[in-house]
């Protein structure tokens, strides 16, 4: 039977998910894991219709209307164009309407796909004419009331709430939804644009916070309108606003590594105007750490900001979401979210992800640099106490690798974090030479500044980094769920003890060192597959594997 070319479409698209994750095959990564649909591979995946243009610049035109809670504006973005097609994809959610589409200042026909965010403009032609690396700019009329965030930040939208005096309180948070849940847009990590200008327009007495500098606040009819200008680049779940009456803002200055003064803003809802001096403090502390491994703050020319926001938290790019309520953490005296979310500046803001698969870049390092936090001030030993609490939360229901082109959630597996971490901990050990792995730290800031990138591009780096081919270590900890199984046993042969050890995993290339302790003497040992047998130093009865260095399970049956 023959089909027509729009039914072979739709099953080509029907099978678009299975292609993209074909190249996990024979791993675990899928384990646990929904399907994946038509919609997550339009939202997931780079199809022709979008890398047909890279995108230079976003400006954001946007109303509040905050009784309503529903928004409405223009969205205007300028991009490059790469060609081989004559169509653009751009996302928006279907919550929201879309009034008119524009392409180089011309009204053009559009088609919404069905139960998905994708909306296909057709170029007519245009894209044929077009000279490639050619500037070029859709423009987007829309509006409506567009998703509420059912649980900030985790699970994200708008959020419409009200500061202790009642009054309207706004904020938005989309990691892992993506930001066209609220505004038209490229909809994919691997595009961020290089600059952003963004101007909310708000009913009296609403005050907005934004990304960036603030250029102006004029009068508009009934509102006020707030300009901010971001001229870096920035990843687009990062664009973000705070409206609320009132907003004060403090500005202090950080004495940078890169020898430059910088400006620190903290920008806080009346009641808690007194807390800047609390803010500084805890940031100026954070900022001195994280400068210490990871190089001078990214975003100097713009600054390092909080904003108090009505949910917990957030890493939006010199605007960081504030909602910790001012606390320390007991046992080790830091605000953890301004701890957790300025690590993102680098990790995250600076070095991003491309797609959503390899989240763990930015949450594992991240997370890792908290650890490294405690061990600036308190010392390693203090390091390792934070990290064993870590590892109590790992889980091993999710793979920490996810697969490609189909949008992951990732927001329910905190192995990207905890578990991750851990991974980099080992990798530390195992490497067993501190000025090679903080040089391998920075140096990755340092050659992906400002950049998107994959797994590949990061492992294949770090090997070259730390001189070793780290891809079946990094296969073994992020492909399957299980961490490499050591085995281990003692015997005794003609008077002599022996340990008998191996890896067991489901990486067939992986091998690698193991350390073992023997009161106070540390035995190092490289392992494989196969069982090995190592002749133990005089007066050394038994071992014991160091997991306080190594994230392995243990068992004593080789």
């Amino acid at each position: 039977m023959w089909y027509s070319l729009v039914q072979r479409l739709r099953k080509v698209a029907l099978l678009l998910p299975l292609v993209a994750c074909a190249q996990w095959e024979g791993t675990q990564v899928l384990h646990g894991r929904p399907p994946y649909t038509r919609t997550d591979t339009l939202l997931g995946s780079l199809n022709p219709y979008r890398s047909c243009y890279d995108v230079t610049h976003y400006a954001l035109h946007i109303t509040l209307r905050p009784s309503q809670e529903a928004l409405a504006g223009e969205v205007t973005c300028t991009f490059r164009w790469e060609g081989g097609a004559d169509t653009l994809q751009i996302d928006l959610d279907e919550r929201l309407s879309i009034k008119a589409i524009q392409v180089d200042g011309q009204k053009v026909r559009f088609r919404r796909i069905k139960d998905t965010r994708a909306v296909w403009v057709a170029l007519g032609g245009r894209g044929r004419r077009w000279e490639k690396g050619s500037l070029h700019h859709w423009r987007v009329v829309y509006g409506g009331k567009p998703r509420k965030a059912p649980r900030p930040p985790w699970d994200g939208g708008l959020v419409w709430s009200k500061t202790p005096t009642g009054h309207p309180w706004i904020g938005v948070a989309c990691q892992g939804e993506g930001a066209s849940l609220w505004w038209p847009l490229k909809d994919h990590l691997s595009d961020e644009p290089d600059s952003v200008t963004l101007s909310f327009c708000v009913p009296a007495p609403l005050r907005v916070i934004a990304n960036g500098t603030l250029i102006s606040a004029s009068p508009h009819k009934k509102d006020t309108c707030f300009t901010y200008k971001v001229s870096n680049p920035i990843n687009t779940y990062n664009i973000t606003f705070y409206a609320a009456p009132g907003y004060q803002v403090f500005e202090d200055t950080f004495y940078s590594a890169s020898g430059r003064t910088m400006p620190l803003r903290f920008s806080l809802l009346p009641e808690h105007a007194d807390k800047h001096i609390y803010l500084a403090e805890e940031a100026r502390k954070t900022l001195r750490a994280f400068e210490h491994y990871f190089g001078p703050f990214p975003v100097q020319k713009e600054g390092y900001g909080l904003v108090e926001s009505p949910y917990y938290g957030m890493e939006h790019q010199s605007a960081i979401a504030y909602g910790n309520a001012f606390r320390q953490e007991p046992k080790w005296g830091f605000d953890y979210i301004i701890l957790h979310e300025s690590g993102h500046e680098w990790w995250g803001n600076h070095v991003t992800a491309a797609d959503n698969a390899d989240l763990w870049i930015q949450e594992g390092f991240c997370t890792y640099a908290e650890a490294l936090f405690i061990e600036y001030y308190y010392g390693y030993e203090s390091a390792i106490r934070y990290l064993l609490q870590q590892r109590s939360y790992i889980q091993n229901r999710f793979t920490i690798q996810a697969p490609y082109g189909v949008n992951a959630d990732q927001t329910q597996n905190t192995d990207i974090y905890y578990k991750m971490a851990w991974v980099l901990h080992t990798l530390r050990s195992r490497t067993q030479n501190d000025s090679l792995w903080f040089a391998c730290l920075r140096a990755i800031q340092d050659t992906f500044s400002f950049k998107t990138i994959r797994a590949k591009d990061l492992i294949d780096f770090m090997s070259r980094q730390l001189r070793e081919d780290l891809w079946p270590f990094f296969r073994a900890y992020l492909y399957y769920l299980r961490p490499p199984i050591l085995s281990y046993k003692v015997v005794e042969e003609n008077g002599r003890q022996y340990l008998l050890a191996r890896w067991s995993t489901e990486e067939k290339a992986f091998t690698g060192p193991m350390e073992f302790l023997a009161g106070e003497q540390r035995l190092r040992f490289f392992l494989t597959r196969n069982l090995q047998k190592f002749l133990l130093p005089e007066g050394v009865a038994s071992v014991v594997p160091d997991k306080n260095r190594f994230l392995v399970i243990v068992t004593t049956e080789p």
